[in-house]
């Protein structure tokens, strides 16, 4: 072989293993030093429920890990506008996810979370931690997620199931175990698991009542079920584990109720969105006179044209939030005379979806593994860090988002 053509080749076969590197995500280089990062939401957690239960295993986090005084919500603190916050980092007004009922008018098509809108990945503006984390070369696992059903960016988690209300909360803790226990080539090193309690009992009884600190009760079960598993398979320090929610809850009683009708033909409106977040989309020619109909009608409803809401909410900008909002005040609901005759048993007890603001939308957060402090009480968080939070955690790179890892860096170790 001619001396040149050799140097050539050396050149070449260096200049390939120096791209690869730079490349090559970072969590592949070190796999083998990356804890496992496992997500768990219990739906509808008020920060101060823990403190009125009987809950070890999340007194266990707060001991050996970081409790937060409370996890503040984005506007509004409704479930998957709150879920996908979490895991993009950006505000509902940019991932899309605006509220639990969606009306795109332009396509005449609805989000709802009973219509199978919940898999059309054309819904979702944001990049979720799954998507950044496989496009990175990092597996995952969703034990239902909000979201999690859709491709988005043509992506799902290696591992996921369509939600299913119904299944056993401790068959979802064993095959979070069992994808632990999968060969190391094939294990997830992100895992989500979610819980729709106290949420479900909170609604149907009020917060704080004794069926929605039982339900928190039992999902604390199946923690302290998952932190043996951990142990048992020798994991406990080769995991950081985080438990969140999604908002808080507050009372509401038939005595606290505004009457949309009381103000408007409801002939003139269609109705995207009902309570504590009014959504209108007012028939042609209408938009004016019902705006000015329902301005300063009641004094704990506060109506804004879209463009025109608090900049905080962030919510102005996103096509698909409706011409006319209205804001209810914490244990205030929106109705009409007509449902609430039928309904003797409405609005539930329980309720969410408020401004932020309210300390009774504040959720929680713990969180506990070798990346974390140690027996460390953290101020009010803001969920719309957590994406930074867990990609710092992953080692990988964040997409574009609204959060910032410095806003929660004194979690960490």
């Amino acid at each position: 072989m001619k001396p040149i053509r050799f140097l050539w080749l050396f050149l070449f076969f260096l200049t390939a293993c120096f791209t690869r590197s730079a490349v090559e995500p970072q969590a592949q280089q070190t796999g083998k030093d990356i804890p496992t990062l496992i997500l768990v939401s219990f739906d509808g957690c008020r920060y101060d429920y823990p403190d009125l239960a009987n809950t070890p295993a999340l007194d266990a986090m707060a001991a050996h890990g970081v409790r937060a005084e409370g996890l503040r919500m984005a506007f509004p603190s409704k479930t998957f506008p709150n879920h996908l916050t979490i895991v993009t980092g950006l505000y509902p007004g940019h991932h899309g996810i605006i509220a639990n009922t969606i009306y795109d008018a332009e396509n005449d098509r609805w989000y709802r979370l009973s219509n199978g809108a919940v898999s059309d990945a054309s819904w979702y503006q944001g990049e979720p931690v799954w998507v950044t984390a496989e496009k990175q070369g990092v597996k995952t696992a969703t034990f239902f997620w909000p979201g999690s059903e859709a491709a988005i960016g043509g992506i799902r988690p290696t591992y996921w199931k369509p939600y299913d209300h119904h299944f056993p909360f401790a068959q979802r803790v064993e095959q979070v175990l069992a994808w632990l226990d999968l060969p190391k080539g094939e294990r997830p090193q992100f895992i989500t698991l979610y819980f729709h309690e106290p949420d479900e009992s909170g609604h149907h009884h009020g917060p704080a009542s004794p069926e929605a600190i039982a339900a928190l009760e039992e999902v604390d079960a199946q923690l302290a079920a998952l932190q043996q598993g951990l142990e048992e398979r020798g994991l406990s320090e080769q995991v950081n584990l985080m438990v969140v929610s999604d908002h808080g809850m507050t009372s509401t009683s038939r005595d606290s109720v505004i009457f949309l009708d009381d103000y408007i033909n409801m002939e003139d409106v269609m109705v995207v969105d009902w309570s504590p977040i009014l959504a209108l989309r007012p028939k042609e020619g209408k938009e004016e006179a019902v705006y000015q109909a329902l301005k300063g009608a009641h004094p704990h409803m506060h109506i804004y044209r879209k463009g025109e809401l608090p900049e905080g909410y962030y919510y102005n900008d996103y096509p698909l939030v409706q011409p006319i909002i209205g804001v209810a005040d914490l244990h205030w609901s929106i109705t009409t005379r007509a449902y609430f005759d039928s309904h003797p048993n409405k609005p539930s007890p329980g309720a969410h979806g408020y401004d932020p603001a309210y300390s009774d939308m504040n959720a929680i957060f713990y969180a506990q593994g070798p990346d974390f402090k140690e027996g460390s009480t953290a101020p009010v968080i803001e969920n719309i860090n957590l994406y930074e939070l867990m990609c710092h955690l992953l080692r990988i790179e964040p997409a574009e988002n609204d959060g910032s890892l410095e806003a929660v860096r004194d979690l960490l170790r």
